[in-house]
């Protein structure tokens, strides 16, 4: 009898081999990980919440305080009280965070157009379409989140 592969082992291993190829080019760059917040966070003037910033990333509160703190701690972002609201702080780049945002952007940029050589723009849209989709799928009201700590990508030879 043949067992029906889970789903999830496809993607882990898509996710290893996307990180650790970014480790390999990224390894220049003074971070270790949480790259794709900078980018978030640079696409607008508006400075979002740290609530905000965790529901565009899909992570709980804890863990977007841990992302925050190490930013934070490496000189990459700042938190401000928000003006109106003091409960709320406002994440912000700071300047030596801008610099490697472009860097950052062109590596995300030409790592996913390896990822997707000889992947026709059709299959590209279905693909992010199927996993808008699957999200949905898998998504309930009692469904108990599964954090992913990438502590520090390494690359092994």
């Amino acid at each position: 009898m043949k067992f029906e592969e889970p789903i999830a082992h496809q993607l882990i291993q898509v996710t290893k081999k996307y990180l650790s190829e970014f480790s390999k080019i990224a390894g220049y760059i003074p971070m270790e990980r949480y790259h794709y917040v900078l980018l978030i966070l640079s696409e607008t003037e508006e400075l979002y919440t740290q609530k905000e910033l965790a529901e565009i990333l899909q992570v709980d509160k804890s863990f977007m305080v841990t992302m925050i703190d190490y930013l934070s701690d490496n000189d990459f972002v700042t938190r401000e009280a928000d003006q109106h609201d003091r409960r709320k702080h406002l994440i912000k780049l700071t300047d030596k965070a801008k610099k490697l945002v472009p860097e950052i952007h062109h590596i995300f940029k030409n790592l996913n157009e390896k990822a997707f050589k000889n992947v026709s723009k059709e299959n590209i849209g279905r693909f992010f379409d199927v996993l808008a989709q699957m999200q949905q799928n898998l998504t309930t009201e009692n469904t108990h989140e599964l954090i992913l700590d990438f502590k520090k990508l390494k690359h092994t030879t």
